[in-house]
């Protein structure tokens, strides 16, 4: 009996150790994603169907002193520099960000760019199962969102 308790106090420990950037690399080599990766920081890779390049669409990093993961998606948004749109354009992230909980919407100030990102820690490990489901959640919402987020470009 103590000798089950002290393999599945193992296996506990093994399945939440923190997660690293290795990890991350296996899981997305696991998930047949396209990517490249510098330092605990990953870019998801698109290709164009006419040129055959690839080119960055996600970024994911990994901060072990923080104990955390970074994920973040470009969307079809863009907040207008200024005018009426840009009041609108807020208002619309304010709405969307009370309605999808799991991920925040952000504008770049900069060039207004709107972006989806979801922040999760890592202190306890994250497996493969959670990761993918979190890829998922980010990139459903992007993918619902779209039309709506598009629309602030009008």
């Amino acid at each position: 009996m103590r000798a089950t308790v002290l393999f599945a106090l193992t296996l506990v420990t093994i399945s939440f150790a923190a997660l690293s950037s290795t990890t991350v690399a296996g899981y997305l080599d696991q998930l047949g994603a396209a990517y490249e990766e510098e330092e605990g920081t990953f870019w998801l890779l698109a290709e164009d169907s006419l040129s055959g390049e690839a080119f960055p669409i996600f970024y994911i990093e990994v901060n072990a002193p923080m104990e955390a993961c970074f994920l973040a998606g470009p969307t079809p948004g863009l907040v207008p520099a200024s005018g009426a749109g840009r009041a609108a354009a807020f208002a619309k992230l304010a709405e969307l960000n009370a309605t999808y909980p799991f991920v925040k919407f952000e504008h770049d100030i900069d060039t207004g760019e709107v972006i989806c990102t979801y922040t999760f820690t890592t202190e306890n490990g994250v497996g493969i199962e959670a990761f993918s489901a979190m890829l998922q959640v980010i990139f459903g919402t992007i993918d619902e969102t779209a039309a709506e987020l598009a629309a602030l470009n009008r």
